[in-house]
């Protein structure tokens, strides 16, 4: 089940803090087995710190949350934010199942106003789990990164088809090879003193690949240039005392069904 495991955000335990590791060792040191990396929910988009947080933490604070009724009734939540903490993954520990913490989570904001227990109304449904892309990009549409993986890794079998090789691959090409890639955009630059060179970086699950774009070429495919996301490039490899940039001769948008999510570039001009 691709929503279980390390990487989930838990509210029940920890409502807000800035990312943190755990392990049996102090930081730095190797991986053990039950490592993880927890993010803080502060992350999760369109939640206010003095109206939702704080109640949180207050009502965190006095015991452990025991159910996602328990925690409606006291933080007193309404149902905006009930949804979004379940569609980010905040009550893994109480409900496994995003879909199902979502659909438990559909009008519990009135729960805070009784005291009475609150009896299912129907039958739950038995929704599938999400996938593995289906998570990441979960994740990112609510919380603009993810702890499960990269967006392109889910991807990797269908872009492996199109013999598009991933970033650890071209990093050990040699010098002068032809090269096709397809990453996700990170990075823009132009400098002023560039001669209208553009400088971009792509990423996926193993690395990062740099690209040199002429100004001939980028004005030949300035949209692309400009807006992708996802990007594919084609042209000659540079490989000169360990540095390797892809020189492109050619922009496109990969062939592939299913569009990767992403947390958008830094684009410096």
């Amino acid at each position: 089940d691709s929503e279980e495991g390390g990487g989930e955000r838990r509210v029940a335990q920890d409502a807000r803090g800035k990312t943190r590791q755990r392990s049996g060792q102090a930081g730095g040191m190797p991986r053990r087995a039950g490592f993880a990396v927890r993010m803080g929910l502060g992350y999760v988009k369109s939640l206010s710190e003095e109206r939702d947080w704080r109640r949180m933490e207050a009502a965190r604070a006095e015991r452990p949350f025991a159910s996602l009724v328990d925690f409606s009734r006291r933080t007193g939540l309404d149902d905006r934010v009930l949804r979004r903490l379940a569609e980010a993954g905040a009550f893994g520990t109480l409900e496994g199942r995003r879909r199902a913490a979502l659909w438990e989570a559909q009008g519990l904001g009135a729960a805070s106003e009784t005291p009475l227990p609150i009896a299912p109304a129907e039958p739950r449904p038995d929704f599938e789990p999400l996938s593995e892309f289906q998570t990441i990009d979960w994740d990112y549409h609510f919380s603009a990164h993810s702890t499960r993986g990269h967006p392109l890794a889910p991807l990797r079998e269908a872009l492996a088809a199109q013999k598009l090789p991933d970033a650890r691959t071209v990093a050990a090409m040699p010098d002068g090879r032809a090269v096709r890639y397809a990453g996700l955009v990170i990075c823009r630059q132009r400098p002023g003193t560039a001669s209208g060179v553009t400088f971009m970086t792509l990423e996926d699950e193993t690395g990062f690949v740099n690209v040199v774009i002429w100004k001939q070429v980028f004005d030949d495919y300035a949209v692309l240039a400009r807006t992708a996301s996802f990007l594919g490039v084609s042209g000659k490899l540079q490989a000169e005392s360990g540095v390797v940039h892809v020189m492109a001769d050619a922009l496109w948008a990969p062939a592939i069904p299913t569009r990767p999510p992403t947390a958008g570039s830094r684009d410096f001009h």
